[in-house]
């Protein structure tokens, strides 16, 4: 039994030292250095996934935590490119292992975009609190200690960079003040798991409006002729993500109807946006004032036809009445007529019989 336990035990090692192409030796080194016991590490896949973080971030080799789905990196490309800063917040970086899967897939596209990530020292001072705080997990522990000198691994590549503000206090309340001084110019991402911040980062830019002007730079030509200079209005983007997964970024919204936030792919949007939820709401309340709407004209409607057709109805009425009228009154006068011009031949017959009776 004991000798089926080391062969387990060494294999799980010989593993690491395979993947890694380095001595068993020196994986037991790094393990003992974090308080991982090399003679009781445990061979479930939860375990070993975490002893080959711990071997990773130690060695600063994690190319096998990178995606190699092009279609996603390519949209990651687009996502970190509109984004002249981008900060890493305390929890994402002890987040499981999503930090090394998000370094491995958006390295590369940091070097081409010469752009880095940017890890506050008041982030560095928090994970060595974590590192000694008995309160936290082992795992979690194990991270504050190993992560550190990865950032600093990552800064000297021109991945990273250690940022300061030279302000006390939390660190959420000191990322919001660097936000609030300079999101009016630039585009800014923050990396985070805390809703609360992402919340505050989403608010701070509907109070900053994400817009400014800035004066248009003339070319050599236009200074020439002397153009005067103009001002236009350039739109500046500051919104909260998430790692999950496999290190893909998750964008907070809130929405203005129930005041709820919520996690979403980026979109190229402000980050009030409706919910779900709320747009199948208002879509069906829409649906239902359109009904009633619908409803309300077709009533109208078929009531202005029923006027229509008493009118209809009283104007024939009316007509009928008129043309009987016209014919009662010509045959009137035809009578009238008629006894007029025989009142005259009456006349003239009397008068005819009157002149010859005198002769």
């Amino acid at each position: 039994m004991q000798t089926h336990q080391r062969t387990k035990k060494t294999s799980a090692i010989s593993a690491l030292a395979l993947e890694f192409r380095v001595s068993e030796r020196r994986i037991r080194t790094m393990l003992q250095g974090v308080g991982i016991n090399p003679s009781s590490l445990q061979r479930d896949d939860e375990s070993q996934a975490f002893y080959r973080e711990v071997v990773a971030s130690r060695l600063n080799i994690f190319t096998s935590y990178g995606s190699g789905d092009e279609e996603y990196l390519q949209t990651l490309d687009e996502q970190i490119r509109v984004f002249d800063e981008i900060y890493v917040d305390t929890a994402p970086i002890i987040q499981k292992d999503w930090f090394l899967h998000f370094v491995a897939d958006s390295k590369d596209i940091l070097k081409r975009r010469k752009k880095r990530l940017i890890i506050l020292e008041k982030t560095m001072e928090e994970l060595y609190g974590l590192k000694s705080n008995p309160e936290k997990d082992q795992d979690v522990r194990i991270r504050a200690i190993i992560r550190p000198d990865l950032i600093r691994s990552l800064a000297k590549q021109r991945i990273v960079r250690l940022g300061d503000t030279g302000s006390g206090g939390i660190a959420d309340d000191h990322l919001v003040e660097l936000f609030r001084r300079i999101g009016a110019n630039l585009n800014l991402m923050l990396i985070t798991q805390d809703r609360g911040l992402s919340e505050r980062i989403v608010h701070l830019a509907t109070e900053l409006g994400e817009e400014c002007e800035e004066v248009k730079p003339l070319t050599f030509l236009e200074k020439l002729i002397g153009k005067k200079k103009e001002r236009e209005v350039i739109t500046h983007r500051m919104i909260a993500c998430k790692l999950i997964e496999g290190g893909k970024l998750k964008r907070l919204y809130i929405c203005p109807e129930c005041s709820q936030s919520y996690y979403d792919d980026l979109y190229a949007t402000e980050g009030i946006v409706l919910c779900g939820r709320c747009y199948i709401r208002l879509r069906e309340e829409e649906e239902r004032k359109e009904l009633a709407n619908r409803k309300r004209r077709e009533a109208q409607l078929k009531a202005e036809e029923e006027r229509q057709k008493k009118l209809e109805a009283e104007e024939e009425r009316l007509e009928r009445e008129r043309n009987r009228l016209t014919i009662e009154k010509l045959i009137l006068r035809r009578k009238q007529l008629a006894i007029f011009y025989s009142s005259i031949g009456v006349t003239i017959l009397l008068l005819i019989i009157a002149l010859l009776v005198s002769r």
